[in-house]
């Protein structure tokens, strides 16, 4: 059940534009924390979409073994380079943060990182476009972008002038299922690579689902990350999904007026870069303090998400009414021992239990049109 679903009618109408006329992309950004970062709940989601209405790629792929954090099981990121990096939970003005919630920087041209896709389901994620989402200023490496043989697929020149923080769209010409990076220096001035991820796309008619997860993360977190917001343009999303709010019920000292405020900033930054976006929030399952004792201050982040969804009339996915105390989760067997995080059946799990809620709300919509 979704309050407030009637706000997703833009995002419907788009989505059964496509069912029916198999033409176009609907794009839909996840935003979440350690829960989204091994990506198991919305790559249950992504797939149930993509099945349904459409393959239209893997989406958003974020350099995080590259920086020394973990990563989906769907792609893989390497280099033979050290990189500096940045999380957006670790404030550093020198690194700046922007789509992927995790930042790389490298000063050094030539230091390559690679990107393998692994699918897991019968769609295939073979891209024959990409979008880089690389730092634009006079100061930034060109690219090479090689094939596996080492071949030169397509090049990136920054210009000299720099307007925004979009990305670029390179086209490949044919498919592939993985390609090197690599930094160029053309002009003297030229002195770092800074990267915040690709979008793999294959062109074809369907549904994008980009995650972006970062553990530890809270409101703030996002809101506060230079080009976070900005760049969330370049992935053209009719939907935004934000699940964040774990982290604000285990900071002892965050208020709920203090939450009701970064969530506010961040809406209002997300609605004002992508104003054809709906925005749909939902609350955090129950999970535990110190590993068993109950964390009393969930029941209060999950009523402040409620009631600022409400108030703005935003749809809002209540997953913690749905599935009630942290002792289901461990009943269930679907919780790790430390209390906080799920396995992968509970992922898969809520990932189901959203797609469902989704489209049952789709087909509510679709029956009153008829």
């Amino acid at each position: 059940m979704i309050s407030q679903a009637e706000s997703l009618s833009p995002f419907f109408d788009k989505l059964a534009e496509l069912k029916s006329k198999n033409t176009g992309v609907v794009s839909i950004l996840h935003i979440g924390d350690s829960h989204l970062q091994a990506d198991f709940l919305t790559n249950t989601v992504r797939k149930q979409f993509q099945y349904e209405f459409g393959n239209a790629g893997r989406g958003l792929v974020v350099p995080l073994h590259v920086a020394r954090t973990n990563e989906p099981y769907t792609y893989k990121t390497s280099s033979e380079a050290i990189w500096e990096s940045r999380r957006c939970v670790i404030p550093n003005d020198q690194i700046p943060v922007g789509i992927g919630g995790v930042t790389v920087r490298n000063t050094s041209p030539g230091k390559r990182i690679n990107v393998e896709i692994r699918s897991d389901s019968a769609l295939g994620y073979q891209f024959d476009r990409l979008k880089l989402f690389t730092l634009r200023d006079t100061n930034s490496f060109d690219y090479n972008i090689l094939d596996a043989s080492g071949a030169i697929m397509a090049s990136v020149e920054h210009a000299d002038s720099i307007s925004g923080q979009q990305p670029y769209t390179v086209d490949l010409h044919e498919l592939n299922d993985s390609f090197t990076l690599e930094p160029i220096r053309s002009q003297e001035r030229q002195n770092h690579a800074t990267l915040f991820g690709f979008s793999l796309e294959n062109g074809q008619p369907g549904v994008l689902y980009h995650t972006v997860g970062v553990n530890g993360a809270q409101y703030m977190h996002y809101q506060q990350a230079r080009y976070f917001s900005e760049q969330t343009q370049g992935l053209e999303p009719q939907l935004i999904i934000v699940s964040l709010g774990t982290n604000e019920a285990h900071n002892g000292r965050l208020t709920m007026p203090e939450l009701t405020l970064h969530m506010d900033s961040l809406v209002q930054s997300l609605q004002q870069h992508n104003p054809g976006a709906v925005v749909l929030l939902t609350t955090p399952a129950d999970s535990y303090k110190r590993r068993t004792q109950p964390n009393t201050k969930m029941k209060e982040v999950r009523q402040t998400i409620l009631d600022y969804a409400s108030q703005h009339h935003l749809p809002c996915w209540d997953l913690y009414g749905i599935t009630g105390a942290a002792s289901f989760w461990k009943k269930n067997h679907l919780i790790t021992s430390d209390g906080v995080h799920y396995n992968r059946k509970g992922y898969e799990f809520q990932g189901n239990l959203l797609y469902q809620a989704l489209m049952n709300a789709f087909h509510e919509y679709a029956s009153d049109r008829l």
